[in-house]
């Protein structure tokens, strides 16, 4: 069964989807602030976390960020934002936190319920996404899928495509599917000037379809490979145009 945290101060609502949820094998454990919401990360492991914008001690945009860049290991569990704010600029803004999608307020929760699905199926099996994102282009990474290292002064930068993994020095980044997707187009063509058009097309599995949704993504990916100790930036941005991947590239081939 799967396992959802709900932090939300609406105790009603938490009742209400409590019952719905479990008629789709979701089970549903209900915490109504930040700090319960921490504590409940801390002592279960759970597959997803559905967390209000609007709640007391902390908002869920803050209580995103620190969950997705803290170095518990909790950090990496899938997040949907549910909001009842509209405008763009707080969806993507929930986006660049960390969050894996968001829900308006009200919902259906049918909808709820496919966009949980879709999230998890991402994560559970990166290596398909991975695969199907590169299909197009194969022979450009090489026989069978391959992936390529990338070298800007002293940093290298890793791509394996079959592993559906990124190292920077040696050390394995912790990335989300629609992030790995997202790499791994820049490093299909590296050097190349790819607009957020282009590279929406390669994020697979999302119900985000704001273009600007890519600049979150990107912007998630260079902290992690800053943090990860790269002193320079893969990633460059080419302003009115779009990203490119920049180094000296070398293809690798994988078994």
């Amino acid at each position: 069964m799967i396992k959802v945290l709900l932090i939300d101060d609406d105790a009603e609502l938490a009742e209400l989807m409590r019952d719905v949820l479990k008629s789709y094998s979701i089970e549903l454990h209900a915490v109504h602030t930040p700090r319960e919401g921490f504590a409940a990360l801390e002592a279960r492991k759970y597959d997803l976390v559905l967390l209000d914008v609007m709640l007391p001690e902390l908002n869920g945009l803050q209580m995103c960020s620190k969950i997705r860049y803290s170095s518990a290991a909790y950090s990496d569990v899938s997040i949907i934002i549910l909001t009842a704010r509209t405008e763009l600029t707080d969806m993507v803004v929930g986006l660049e936190t960390g969050a894996d999608d968001y829900v308006k307020k009200p919902f259906e929760p049918r909808e709820l319920v496919a966009r949980i699905n879709a999230i998890l199926r991402r994560s559970r099996a990166p290596e398909i996404s991975a695969t199907r994102a590169l299909a197009t282009d194969a022979p450009a990474m090489g026989k069978g899928g391959g992936g390529c290292e990338i070298v800007l002064e002293c940093d290298v930068l890793q791509i394996e495509t079959q592993r559906a993994q990124v190292l920077v020095n040696g050390k394995k980044l912790e990335t989300t599917s629609m992030e790995f997707e997202l790499i791994a187009a820049l490093a299909k063509r590296p050097g190349e000037i790819l607009n957020r058009d282009d590279l929406l097309g390669e994020v697979h599995g999302t119900n985000v379809i704001y273009t600007r949704s890519i600049d979150a993504l990107i912007y998630r990916l260079r902290t992690k490979i800053k943090d990860a100790g790269a002193e320079v930036d893969f990633i460059r941005t080419v302003r009115g145009r779009g990203y490119s991947l920049v180094g000296q590239v070398k293809r690798t081939s994988q078994v």
